[in-house]
């Protein structure tokens, strides 16, 4: 889900419409597969034998782990993203001393990332670059 939100900020999306598209975009998935594991435990859940018993606990501890990881991942994680999106707007606007608020994407690591990136790919503002003549590298 992190990485379908970093990809929306990367395409141009605001902070909130990258974290709703990455919600999206990656609830039907998570579900099915938190589904189909709590279903597949199910039957172990259910079993009576006295064999069994002694696997029943964990198999409550994965089921339910397992809903609850992805009650926390569909519902409190956006709401995590965006919290500390502001968090870090506010540290950098304190830390300039109360002047120009940053805007919610200049704070994101992803972003600052991809800044650095797009400088680093130009040429000239790197001391020395590789060049190909005749099959052969040479270093300026």
């Amino acid at each position: 889900m992190l990485d379908q939100y970093n990809k929306g900020l990367k395409a141009g999306l605001s902070a909130p419409a990258a974290v709703t598209e990455a919600g999206k975009s990656r609830f039907r998935p998570i579900i099915l597969t938190s589904l189909t594991t709590v279903v597949g435990l199910y039957p172990l859940i259910l079993e009576k034998s006295f064999q069994a018993q002694f696997l029943v606990p964990m198999a409550v501890s994965v089921a339910y782990g397992v809903l609850f990881g992805t009650m926390v991942l569909l519902f409190f994680f956006p709401a995590l993203i965006l919290f500390l999106n502001d968090m870090r707007r506010a540290r950098f606007w304190l830390w300039r001393g109360g002047e120009n608020a940053p805007t919610k994407i200049e704070v994101e690591p992803v972003y600052k990332i991809w800044e650095r990136s797009k400088e680093m790919d130009q040429p000239e503002e790197i001391d020395f670059y590789v060049e190909r003549k005749n099959g052969e590298d040479e270093f300026k």
